[in-house]
């Protein structure tokens, strides 16, 4: 970003006797752009600072070289970088943005102060494309509801280059400083922002400076199932030579170059310890959706805490839900009631057993960040297409919490179990039961699988709308027709034999599900692969005749 600060009379005229020195220097070749950067331009040189100037030629043989100055008491640092290997940096960071990182914090041009500001943009819209992957692999699903802050970018790439080249945190500890933050911050964030407008409705979404990642995106990216992290800064230099080569221009390259470079910073550096390098926790920068509001990552309220801000003077209690192994509380503020759900690492009992028994069927999301991380970000998704659902209220990420209304209504198996002892339904609960098809069906006709449909996780509200309880195990992608198969066949663990009423039942969610739904998860769901997993849980005669109700459905409805 071209700076606009306030020179004094001698920072000019020092200004202006290396401006003509650097003309000088490169007078046989095409200067591509000219820049200075560092402490003298950021505010926080001391008074033996060196000046940092970037030269960048075309058809620079040479490659790399760092030139050290010194007319009339002034230092400089001179990095002489090739135009096409100072675009490699920008474009592609091959070699750790040793070269780029200089048009990274606020810079002075000189020369050529369009193509300066050209490559600041390109590079810096590839940061944001590798923060925002690395965003969307670290938080999954929860990355659906994320709102991003633009200084995010920018802290979390220099907390990234300061690990890596330990030397830098005198450089970013300074930029940083209390007098300086806001100007530095303010002049950085401008590229990020036009950076952002260049990816909008591709990779984001803008509301004002409020970034949001675009939902196909998401999909895309885990749909990639990367285990690795994206941005490894550590390993652009291992690319480095390799790339240059490739290119032919490889010349006098040296990574001695750099380290040279590096030195008087390094020494600095000594002067700070790791314990007075904070630079803040990028993560101040995102937020989180909910109904009342955004929530902060970083927020560390109690469940208790944050409902007495939200209802002040209100008394609230909390009571649990369910049996001793259950995580779910009531939290009753007034007149007002909300669910509240605890997500521990379960490598014990309940969903570990589960992945057993369904091997080769259907695998469980097991800790804890990565099912809240499913819950919170499949139901941002379900209300963006108006899809009834619980309204999230609160969020914990560090204490794994969630908080969401509490929905008066009765769970499907208390339903289903009236059902089974009857030999006719009524019109209200066959209405339920094809309902209860229609909702699954268009949840599936969006390509989300809700995970755990058992019928004490379905409820039917008293306002007659049917909504999943527990998304614990959703996912975008994920399987649908595990989504039939373990709705129907436990539902059918309730008898121990076959019964007019659950044949009614089955009959009628059908005919619900095809109304949005798609005839071959039907299909599927009464196949082998299922009936199988849940053999351990309904007896035998139940579950082939609820698999062949499936199968002659289908043969009756694809005539």
């Amino acid at each position: 970003m071209a700076v606009s600060i306030k020179l004094t009379q001698q920072l000019k005229e020092n200004l202006n006797k290396l401006k003509n020195v650097c003309i000088e220097f490169c007078k046989n070749y095409e200067v591509k752009g000219a820049c200075f950067y560092g402490s003298r331009i950021c505010g926080y040189a001391k008074e033996n600072s060196d000046y940092n100037i970037l030269l960048i030629l075309e058809n620079y043989e040479e490659g790399l070289r760092c030139d050290y100055i010194f007319i009339d008491s002034i230092n400089a640092s001179i990095l002489i970088v090739d135009d096409e290997l100072f675009e490699l940096d920008v474009k592609k960071g091959v070699l750790g943005e040793f070269i780029a990182g200089r048009i990274l914090t606020p810079y002075l041009p000189f020369v050529n102060e369009r193509y300066l500001y050209e490559m600041e943009v390109n590079l810096k819209k590839r940061i944001v494309e590798e923060e925002i992957e690395e965003l969307i692999l670290e938080y999954g699903e929860l990355s659906r509801g994320l709102i991003i802050k633009p200084e995010y970018f920018i802290i979390s790439r220099l907390k990234k280059r300061a690990k890596v080249y330990p030397p830098l945190r005198y450089s970013y500890t300074n930029l940083f400083r209390e007098d300086l933050r806001e100007e530095n911050l303010s002049l950085m964030k401008k590229g990020f922002l036009e950076a952002l407008k260049l990816l909008e409705n591709q990779i984001v979404n803008l509301n004002g400076e409020n970034v949001t990642i675009a939902q196909n995106y998401i999909d895309k990216v885990l749909s990639r199932k990367i285990v690795k992290k994206v941005v490894n800064i550590a390993k652009f230099s291992q690319r480095a030579i390799y790339s240059y080569l490739i290119q032919g221009r490889a010349g006098r390259v040296s990574l001695e170059l750099m380290a040279k470079e590096l030195t008087s910073k390094l020494i600095k550096g000594l002067t700070i310890s790791t314990s007075k390098f904070l630079l803040e926790d990028p993560k101040n920068y995102l937020y989180l959706k909910t109904e009342v509001g955004l929530i902060n990552l970083n927020e560390s309220s109690s469940i208790i805490d944050a409902l007495k801000d939200f209802f002040p003077n209100t008394p609230i209690t909390v009571k649990p839900l369910g049996g001793v192994l259950n995580e779910v509380y009531l939290i009753t503020a007034g007149q007002k009631k909300f669910v509240a759900k605890k997500y521990s690492d379960w490598f014990g009992f309940k969903w570990f057993t589960l992945n057993l028994v369904a091997l080769g069927t259907k695998v469980f999301s097991l800790s804890g960040k990565a099912r809240l991380a499913n819950e919170y970000g499949i139901t941002q998704l379900l209300l963006t297409h108006d899809i009834p659902i619980q309204k999230i209220i609160f969020v914990n990420l560090s204490k794994k919490l969630l908080v969401k209304e509490y929905i008066e209504g009765t769970v499907f198996s208390e339903l289903i179990k009236t059902f089974l002892k009857k030999d006719k339904l009524s019109e209200e609960e066959a209405q339920a039961s094809i309902k209860l098809g229609e909702a699954l069906g268009k949840i599936h006709s969006l390509n989300i699988a809700i995970g755990d449909t058992k019928p004490e996780n379905i409820l039917l509200t008293n306002g007659g709308e049917v909504i999943p309880l527990d998304l614990e195990q959703s996912k975008k992608g994920g399987d649908l027709a595990w989504d039939i198969a373990e709705l129907l066949y436990y539902s059918g663990h309730y008898c121990l034999n076959v019964t007019i009423g659950l044949k009614k039942f089955v009959e009628n969610f059908i005919k619900g599900y095809v109304k949005f739904g798609n005839l071959i998860n039907l299909k599927k769901a009464g196949g082998l692969n299922y009936i199988k997993v849940f053999s351990f849980w309904t007896s035998a005669p139940v579950i082939w005749m609820i698999s062949s109700i499936l199968k002659k459905q289908l043969t009756t409805l694809e005539k």
